[in-house]
């Protein structure tokens, strides 16, 4: 039987510890109490924590980096009050800020997504794309790399980030198609400016074009990605019609019988 995964809770009031435990047991997780940054790294043993939820009001850069010792990508949730003055500081350190009072279904909702990232779900060889433009409910996104399980892409702003759906469709041009995915983690993108976010996620298509489709574009042994080439439109000379028929004649591939035929490069 699969053990449940932890989760330290380090927060002062008592009503709201409780309630955090009863419901991370309620969703299948396993609560762990943590008195202070130490007690991460001298009293837990057994299985490493998942992550940590903890009172934005403890969360200083010595005690984030006490519950990231041996982990650093561990995540942590701050639980504040709104227009806390330590909240942009959190974000600076990847640490996400739920405003009280705190909601059950939110809280899980980021503990369930932080699972997941913890879960390896791409099985396949991951390809990196040159940076193919999409479009993710409105907001501007690039893809990093795909797999046939999954993708990875980068959005714009943290702004945009936090719109996204815990489900939602990839609008990639060069696939002339949507394709529905669910997200599995989000991260600040390590960019000079600091301001574009990285997002993980599934593949939850079941269609076989759409599977076909995103299997050609995973497979890294289909060449280069490049976009369809454009049409180059025709000259147009004084009388028009010349023109547009030689257009039409020179870019008219050469078929069939007639294919051997000296048609071109003579005079």
């Amino acid at each position: 039987m699969p053990s449940s995964p932890r989760v330290g809770v380090a927060c002062p009031r008592p009503g709201e510890r409780a309630a955090i435990c009863d419901w991370l047991r309620t969703a299948g997780f396993e609560p762990v109490l943590l008195v202070d940054a130490c007690f991460v790294s001298t009293e837990v043993t057994g299985r490493p924590l998942l992550l940590v939820v903890a009172d934005a009001s403890l969360l200083t850069s010595p005690f984030i980096a006490g519950l990231r010792k041996g982990d650093p990508n561990r995540p942590v949730l701050a639980v504040g009050d709104e227009g806390d003055p330590n909240e942009k500081m959190l974000a600076r350190k990847d640490v996400s800020f739920h405003v009280r009072p705190l909601d059950e279904k939110a809280l899980i909702l980021a503990v369930s997504l932080a699972n997941a990232e913890g879960r390896s779900m791409r099985r396949s060889e991951r390809r990196i794309v040159p940076r193919l433009a999409t479009t993710i409910e409105g907001e501007a996104a690039v893809l990093i790399d795909v797999s046939n399980e999954g993708l990875r892409l980068e959005v714009g702003s943290n702004a945009g980030a936090k719109r996204l759906s815990p489900q939602f469709v990839v609008h990639v041009p060069l696939l002339k198609m949507g394709v529905p995915v669910q997200r599995v983690w989000v991260k600040s993108a390590a960019t000079p400016a600091g301001q574009k976010v990285q997002c993980g996620a599934s593949l939850l298509a079941s269609d076989e074009r759409t599977l076909r489709a995103w299997q050609r574009l995973a497979d890294p042994t289909t060449g280069r990605l490049v976009a369809a080439p454009q049409a180059k439109p025709a000259k147009v000379g004084h009388d028009g019609l010349l023109d547009r028929m030689s257009s039409m004649i020179s870019n008219t591939p050469i078929v069939g019988s007639l294919a051997h035929l000296p048609w071109r490069g003579r005079s």
